[in-house]
Formats: structure tokens, sequence, C-alpha cells
């Protein structure tokens, strides 16, 4: 059997190189390329044309899904999907994604997925994979509903706070800082988590920590090479991180 050209693409620099060590012991395989996020992907995928994909769904910029969506249907290769929540990797593998690694895997779990790998490259050919998945892809969620509004709890007191009138938000440890004009409300929730529930359309996840609502941008300067300084309509100044530099400048198209 021939090498099988592999990319990992995982937002977790442990994770990808867990499963890169796994594969160095696998002869059959070549591993083309490790990717941060799905827009890094997408380039390596129309240079190397991998034949597997071992893909986390939840990541910032672009997520698994998205990415999905993204590639022409003639390039979506074999897809191991990896992920830290078991809801999405058992939806998603009924859905003819060849395997899940739910995190944390062991060695034994990985050996597992190999054997399928071999087996499915060795007895079936792509074509019927490839067209399935993507009808999946564009069948799922086609109308996403995105909150409009957040509750908030405090002091005894339940809010209801509106999405467009969120400014920015902020991590901070378990929970979130949505700063709406002068005020700052907290919540008990993940970044990861809250970016997936508003429209994309409308924020821009510019760092790790820092998610900020599109229509209120005054303007951005240059901060080095690979950083913005962002300034809000409110007068607040937001650093970018550097990861975040390209998915920036593609979602405001500058």
């Amino acid at each position: 059997m021939s090498k099988i050209k592999t990319l990992i693409v995982d937002d977790e620099v442990l994770a990808r190189d867990k499963i890169a060590i796994f594969l160095q012991k696998e002869k059959n395989f070549e591993i083309v390329g490790q990717c941060s996020n799905g827009i890094e992907a997408l380039k390596l995928l129309d240079q190397s044309y991998p034949d597997l994909l071992f893909l986390d769904i939840q990541m910032p910029e672009m997520d698994g899904m998205e990415l999905l969506r993204t590639i022409e249907v003639q390039k979506i290769p074999c897809i191991i999907l990896v992920t830290a929540y078991d809801d999405y990797a058992i939806k998603a593998f009924e859905y003819h994604a060849l395997d899940y690694l739910l995190k944390p895997f062991d060695k034994e779990r990985f050996l597992m997925t190999i054997k399928r790998i071999k087996e499915q490259m060795l007895l079936h050919s792509q074509g019927d994979y490839n067209t399935q998945l993507l009808n999946y892809l564009k069948a799922s969620n086609p109308s996403k509903k995105y909150v409009e509004k957040v509750v908030v709890k405090d002091a005894g007191k339940i809010f209801f706070v509106k999405t467009k009138d969120i400014e920015w938000v902020e991590s901070a440890g378990n929970y979130l800082k949505l700063h709406v004009g002068k005020t700052i409300h907290m919540i008990r929730e993940t970044m990861n988590a809250f970016e997936q529930k508003v429209n994309p359309q409308e924020f821009v996840r510019v760092h790790r920590s820092y998610l900020v609502n599109i229509d209120v941008i005054h303007n951005l300067e240059n901060w080095g090479n690979t950083q913005f300084i962002i300034t809000l309509n409110s007068g607040d100044k937001i650093q970018s991180g550097r990861s975040y530099y390209a998915s920036i400048r593609q979602k405001l198209q500058l």
C-alpha cells in the first residue's frame, strides 16, 4: 500500500504532537502538514491533496465543520474527527466521518482508528464517501439560529442583554466579561462556546481572550507585522493576537 498522505488540524499543540508521534510509528503514513486552524488547513489542502485528515471540530477562526463545507467535494479526504465533546463526535460519525477520536484518547484507541483507515483505503473507493459527507455538511444546520439575547444573572436579578449591544467580550478564567457601554456583565461561559452561539457576521475573534462586535470597530492600526491595535467607538483599545492576524484581515476584507 502506498503512503497515506496525512494532514493534522488542531488548535492544541499537544494534541497535534500526540497524533504525529503515534503516526510516525506507522510506516504506511506520511505527515504532509500540521495546522492550528481551518484557514491554514485550506492553504495546505490546495497544495498537498492529502488522503487523510485528522480534524478537530472546535477551533478558533474556522471550525472543523466550516472547513469541510468550504473544501471542494473532489478534494475532501478521508476524515477522522478529533474532539473533546462526545455529542459532536458521535453525531458526525453517524454522518459518514470514517471515525472519531474522543480526547483524551490513548494509543490503543488510536490503533483501532489506524486499522479502520487501512481497511478503508484498501477496500473502498472514496467517491461515494465524499458525496455522502458533502451532502451531510450542506444539509446540517443550513439555517443556524444565533442567539440575539444573552441571559445575565446578577445579585438575584436576571437581565437580558442584546448581542448587538455587546461591544466586546473578554475572557476571565471560567467567566466572560460582556462590555456593554460603560457596564460590564459577567457570565459563566467559555469563549469558544460563546463564539459558536453568536452570528459570525457580527463578531470577529481577534485574540484567544477577545471577541469584538464588528459594528463598533472605529479603526485598526498595524502593530508590527502580525498584530493590530483595534480602537472601538467607545475609545477602548484591544491588541489582537498574532495567530488571528490573517483571519481578521480576511473577515474584515482588509
